[in-house]
């Protein structure tokens, strides 16, 4: 599994702030900071690294021309680079309903994390991918965020144009419903011993 440390945002305001003055070294920490979990971001849903690589930059080009404009990002710096981010895959893809395998390979890896992560770690893929599969695209979309990018249910409602109180839910639903299927999936193991 792919965990990314995102920076706070006290110090995002800052850099949008100076980037938003004009300053060409701020655009280039806000890159640096954030350059490896949009493409990570991008590459999950899309699989391909070579449209994923083309989506960061889309998205990086659209930052400094907002910038330049006055239509960038006025606060949650993070949050407006994850949006335009998911708006660029949409453009390209359309709304996909599946993410790609690689995706969901990922979020199988073992991992020391709580027991929702150790059960998917036992499942095969494509158990899991079906089981995903299962999951309406915006419980896909909010697992990915929360769980893949970490980020908070704020930022994840902000990209996704939702209140908290529904990513909450998604989440919930999403969670639940995969803990139903791994222990269906455990049941049947036991019935093939």
């Amino acid at each position: 599994m792919i965990v990314l440390v995102l920076p706070d945002d006290s110090s995002d305001e800052r850099l949008l702030e100076l980037a938003q003055q004009g300053d060409k070294s701020a655009v280039g920490q806000i890159y640096r900071r954030y350059v490896e979990s949009i493409y990570q971001f991008v590459r999950l849903r899309v699989g391909d690294m070579q449209v994923a690589e083309d989506i960061t930059s889309s998205v990086f080009e659209k930052l400094i021309h907002g910038l330049a404009e006055g239509k960038g990002p006025q606060t949650h710096l993070r949050g407006w680079l994850f949006q335009v981010a998911r708006h660029a895959i949409y453009d390209t893809y359309g709304k996909q309903t599946a993410l790609p395998l690689d995706t969901i390979e990922q979020w199988s890896a073992p991992s020391s994390e709580g027991p929702e992560q150790q059960a998917l770690a036992n499942i095969n893929a494509e158990t899991l991918r079906e089981m995903i599969l299962l999951l309406s695209p915006d419980q896909q979309e909010v697992l990915l965020l929360r769980f893949d990018q970490q980020l908070s249910l704020k930022e994840s409602a902000d990209i996704l144009g939702k209140s908290v109180g529904t990513i909450k839910t998604l989440q919930f639903r999403a969670v639940k419903r995969l803990r139903q299927f791994v222990e269906k999936v455990g049941m049947k193991d036991k019935n093939y011993e």
